[in-house]
């Protein structure tokens, strides 16, 4: 009589403890890329958010309506010149009219600099430095250049000086100007909500579709 040699001690000494090490194998893999998944998102969530673009203060860089992942900002986030910022204004009383309380602008000095501008020109002297040099800014967007002028503004320790892209349409941190600011003074480095990375912008489209299909997120 033949015996089937699949049910034999040798055969499953040999190949079934095989098939069984294949298997943990497998399982080992999956729970790893569940654990990686949920990591992720983890990080992912805490670190992240959306915001929804409201009004032409930021053209042509940004449109009314686009909406950005944003980079939530903590105690050990360093900020850079050139940043595109949401700042929180809530806890002002003189900008309870804006809408949910956020703005969105372009950080263009921190604590410690000095800036004017002449004709669409911004001039800064950066911190710990004493000559003013002219500010290279692309995406600053003028309908009318003549006439933009601000006076010299220092930033004080903890403060930060940012302005809308559209210049001629933006209310920012230009308090000693006619309708430039919401406030009588510059705002606070800790007024700084989050940073929209600047691949953030240029993939929205994508990010769009992907992360605000049903809902838009905001808070942390």
């Amino acid at each position: 009589m033949n015996k089937d040699l699949r049910y034999g001690d040798l055969y499953q000494s040999r190949f079934g403890y095989r098939d069984e090490k294949d298997n943990g194998g497998f399982f080992v893999f999956l729970a790893i890329v569940i654990l990686g998944i949920l990591l992720f998102r983890a990080y992912w969530t805490n670190n992240f958010g959306g915001v929804v673009v409201e009004g032409r203060s930021m053209n042509e860089t940004l449109y009314s309506g686009e909406k950005l992942l944003m980079e939530y900002a903590d105690d050990n986030t360093e900020f850079s010149h050139g940043d595109v910022i949401v700042v929180y204004v809530g806890g002002y009383e003189e900008c309870s009219s804006i809408s949910g309380g956020y703005l969105i602008k372009r950080l263009i000095a921190l604590e410690g600099d000095k800036l004017y501008c002449t004709d669409g020109q911004i001039y800064i002297c950066y911190k710990d430095t004493e000559q003013y040099v002219p500010l290279d800014e692309p995406y600053a967007y003028y309908t009318n250049r003549d006439g933009y002028d601000f006076k010299e503004y220092v930033v004080g320790e903890g403060e930060i000086f940012f302005l809308g892209d559209n210049r001629n349409n933006s209310r920012d941190s230009r308090y000693q100007e006619e309708n430039g600011s919401h406030i009588k003074g510059l705002y606070k480095e800790a007024d700084i909500y989050g940073v929209v990375p600047q691949w953030a912008i240029d993939n929205h489209s994508i990010f769009e579709k992907i992360f605000f299909k049903e809902t838009k997120f905001l808070k942390k």
